[in-house]
């Protein structure tokens, strides 16, 4: 899907998506008109693509990230997480005098989670910034919200020679037409099971899914939480079931999914071992608190794997 020759030396260049989580649990999400107590547990960096590109860094891919934060102490403490899990900073953007991005996300004891996010700045893709890496880059990926910027960036990346990856939320596109134009420009397309019903018209199936083939991408995933996930290509198809973990927060899971996802494909692990690996690195990053809370390092994850009997990954990884 890529050109992966040796001069590619960024493996994701990670789009859009930075914002900071302000994370309350309480004791169960509240219905509606009612008011219930939380506890605050703090401010924590977020945003799909901006969590994948940690997650990704984590695993041991070299990542950047192109993305705009305000000109305020979020957008700070945004820059300096990108820099712990080290992802390359030198794309971000700083909207002078403009507040970041922010979410709420509400956590409750079983780690389900309701999220609100609250956009401050405009979801314009800074185009000229990626020029810069598109030709060093072997994978782009972001959540594509601003859908005119993003046919633009599929272009000026596949001219390049980079493959084009991107998570698919109904939020993006609501409407299933939306949705299914959006996959003429992908190579890889990740949806979530409410995101796949709605662009498919049907449940998530083996079946289902290459039907969506047909729309464009080479690849396609779907996540379904504590119901597995599947993905297929072409010419080959896996299914996999989730890891059994104590859950804390599901805040962020789908993001290190498809970052892991990803480690597998570039290490060249078949199609049933990139989603067990991606399965573990979910399954660990739930344990923690946050969409950050708890990114496993490849050798976590490969400890998972060896802890639960699973020999089947490569050793590629």
């Amino acid at each position: 899907m890529a050109d992966s020759g040796s001069h590619r030396d960024v493996d994701v260049l990670a789009v859009g998506g930075a914002g900071l989580d302000t994370v309350i649990t309480l004791d169960r999400l509240p219905a509606h008109d009612e008011k219930v107590v939380g506890a605050f547990v703090g401010y924590m960096p977020g945003g799909p693509a901006s969590n994948f590109a940690c997650a990704a860094s984590q695993l041991g891919l070299r990542v950047m990230t192109l993305s705009t934060v305000g000109d305020d102490e979020a957008g700070r403490l945004m820059i300096a997480d990108f820099e712990r899990f080290g992802v390359d900073t030198a794309l971000v953007q700083v909207a002078a005098g403009r507040p970041s991005n922010f979410t709420i996300c509400l956590v409750d004891p079983t780690g389900e989670k309701a999220v609100v996010v609250v956009p401050m700045l405009d979801e314009v893709l800074p185009l000229d910034l990626a020029t810069r890496v598109l030709a060093r880059t072997s994978i782009v990926f972001t959540m594509p919200n601003n859908r005119e910027d993003f046919r633009i960036l599929a272009a000026m990346a596949h001219q390049g020679g980079a493959a084009v990856m991107v998570d698919l939320e109904p939020t993006v596109a609501p409407e299933r037409t939306d949705l299914l134009q959006l996959l003429s420009a992908v190579d890889i397309v990740s949806f979530n099971r409410d995101s796949f019903s709605v662009a498919a018209g049907e449940e998530p199936s083996i079946a289902a899914a290459r039907r969506m083939l047909d729309f464009g991408p080479k690849l396609v995933i779907v996540t379904k939480g504590a119901a597995g996930s599947l993905a297929v290509t072409a010419d080959d198809a896996a299914e996999t079931d989730a890891f059994p973990v104590e859950v804390v927060d599901t805040t962020g899971a789908s993001d290190t999914f498809n970052a892991a996802f990803v480690r597998a494909m570039l290490a060249g692990a078949p199609l049933a071992e990139r989603l067990r690996y991606a399965s573990a690195a979910a399954a660990i990053a739930v344990t923690g608190l946050g969409s950050r809370g708890h990114l496993p390092s490849d050798a976590e994850v490969q400890d998972f794997l060896v802890a639960r009997g699973d020999t089947t990954i490569s050793s590629a990884l």
